[in-house]
């Protein structure tokens, strides 16, 4: 598994991010650029050109350390330090996507991204804050990160989280954020979104998901939760 996470804080202000925005959309490729130009606010717009910038820098197989990104750390950089690495190595590569009807992409066939040594990885994108997730791995593989926002979470967990989970949460507010982001890795993993997971138990990743899943969720950010779920069939 690889994971990428770049911190888009500078695309997302209007006035001195203006600059590294334009120099983003020359080094992504045509159909993230398009998403970015459709976004409305220059917080989704800063996200969506994140995006585009972690699938290129994954595209070249850029590593910084590669004995910590075999251990699943993340390629953490900055959005101007990623345009830097990008712009020293010439145009764009060209990837193509299928996206299911779940939201789920995958690369197409023939698309060269070097991780390891056997075909093309699977896999997946989250953003949230001034936070963009990509992972990458060999298996099926689903990764959300969540920022920990000042909301009701006794209110929604009651209402969509298993009697467990809420219990949990009444007692440790922040526990919200970590089984939120357990159940959206756990629902792109598996391709049906967050709704199947919403009512299913994920407090303890040692009972029953354990078998056929493994996780990774000790990368969080300050102030985020951030998790991924690998389907190991």
């Amino acid at each position: 598994m690889r994971l990428y996470l770049i911190d888009v804080e500078q695309l997302q202000d209007e006035e001195s991010g203006r600059d590294l925005c334009e120099r983003s959309r020359d080094l992504i490729d045509v159909y993230r650029r398009d998403k970015a130009d459709k976004c409305r606010s220059i917080s989704a717009r800063g996200l969506s050109l994140g995006v585009g910038l972690a699938l290129q820098l994954a595209a070249r197989g850029y590593v910084e350390d590669v004995a910590r990104a075999a251990k699943g750390i993340p390629i953490a950089l900055t959005a101007e330090e990623a345009i830097k690495v990008l712009e020293r190595n010439g145009e764009p590569i060209k990837l193509a996507y299928s996206i299911e009807n779940s939201g789920k992409p995958y690369l197409e066939p023939g698309i060269d991204i070097p991780v390891g040594e056997t075909g093309i990885p699977f896999l997946s994108i989250s953003h949230s804050g001034k936070f963009v997730a990509l992972a990458l791995s060999y298996y099926e593989v689903g990764i959300d990160i969540q920022e920990r926002k000042g909301i009701n979470t006794d209110k929604i967990s009651t209402r969509y989280f298993t009697e467990r989970e809420a219990m949990l949460i009444r007692r440790d507010p922040a526990l919200f954020f970590t089984f939120w982001s357990r159940k959206e890795a756990w629902g792109k993993c598996e391709g049906g979104g967050l709704v199947p997971g919403l009512h299913r138990d994920f407090s303890d990743l040692s009972k029953g998901l354990s078998r056929y899943y493994m996780w990774n969720e000790n990368n969080n950010p300050e102030g985020y939760s951030l998790c991924v779920c690998e389907k190991l069939s």
